[in-house]
């Protein structure tokens, strides 16, 4: 197992963070922009969410994601479209880029290299180069911050260098912490799985992006079934669900920013249900003054639970057999 080097690679993120940030302005793109899609996949599309997020926090350019292999139709010579891929390798992400290079928007690229640095290369497209040697989906800081130099340095700005700069100390100074409470959750969701109950992660807008990214670390690094809820989506339609009878008990992990009240109060009324049904309840309160310090911590403590808990599971957190059954189709699958 490679459990040491995935923990490392975790446990990197502020030194993946800075290597980003010390490129800060070294990539541009020069136009004036109506929206930005960001395309990609898995961990890399995840950052495409991120940004979304931080945009609608405080920018003023729309963004949106898109983890497809196709591209929308409203891609026009104002919009800034970029796809990442930190292999470069993603076989949807490269179709989405040939399908980007017959539109007129403007394209730019992320990756570590592989096949999207080579397309770049040949078309004359920016490449934003991260650092390579990681594993994908422990890479976030490395695509995330890129990403937001990038924006900044093109004069579309949804979060300063010294803004960036201050969520690397914060992140630096709670490292300790979130090993703690991430080997906390490890030990708590392994006695609730043995109770054979259902990992549910509940939170509150605008976290969804954290929740769904801590699925996907349950889902790859603990070999874990993962359901999500977001409030106030949630008292909508998935609450109905629970009238019923479930054939599950449930362990919730319930994730909130305490600083937000009426976030706070979303969640503390999915827990008044939860709790009817007999859940096991954990509750994250996430750190950090701004937004983006919120989500990194987040992110780091959900990716190092998933690390401890597939090691208590006794499986290898760094590797995923399906993903690669399906990589090994996917040429056929795209070749149509």
């Amino acid at each position: 197992m490679e459990i040491t080097r995935l923990v490392d690679t975790y446990l990197s993120w502020p030194k993946q963070a800075l290597l980003s940030i010390n490129e800060w302005g070294k990539y541009r793109v020069e136009g004036d922009f109506d929206e930005i899609l960001i395309t990609g996949m898995g961990g890399s599309g995840i950052v495409g969410d991120y940004v979304q997020v931080l945009s609608a926090s405080k920018g003023a350019t729309p963004v949106y994601v898109n983890k497809s292999h196709l591209i929308p139709s409203f891609v026009s010579e104002k919009t800034l479209v970029i796809i990442v891929s930190y292999s470069g390798n993603t076989i949807e992400s490269i179709k989405a880029l040939e399908r980007a290079l017959k539109t007129r928007g403007k394209v730019v690229t992320v990756s570590s290299g592989g096949a999207l640095k080579d397309i770049s290369t040949r078309h004359g497209l920016l490449h934003v180069q991260v650092p390579p040697g990681l594993l994908p989906r422990a890479s976030l800081p490395a695509m995330l911050y890129a990403i937001l130099g990038l924006l900044d340095s093109s004069g579309i700005t949804i979060v300063s260098k010294d803004e960036a700069l201050e969520s690397v100390a914060f992140l630096e100074k709670t490292t300790p912490s979130c090993i703690e409470i991430g080997e906390e959750i490890a030990s708590w969701l392994f006695e609730m799985i043995r109770e054979n109950r259902l990992f549910v992660i509940a939170t509150h807008s605008p976290y969804d992006p954290l929740a769904i990214r801590g699925k996907n670390e349950f889902n790859e690094n603990s070999k874990l079934v993962a359901k999500v809820d977001i409030a106030p989506e949630w008292m909508h339609n998935d609450i109905v669900g629970y009238e019923f009878p479930v054939p599950s008990k449930f362990a919730v992990l319930e994730i909130l920013d305490p600083a937000d009240s009426v976030g706070a109060k979303l969640v503390e009324f999915m827990d008044r249900v939860y709790r009817l049904l007999d859940a096991q309840v954990y509750r994250l309160e996430l750190k950090g003054s701004t937004l983006l310090e919120r989500l990194v911590y987040g992110s780091l403590v959900l990716g190092l639970a998933s690390v401890y808990l597939g090691v208590k599971r006794g499986v290898d957190p760094a590797t995923t057999k399906s993903i690669a059954m399906y990589k090994s189709e996917a040429s056929k699958i795209f070749s149509s």
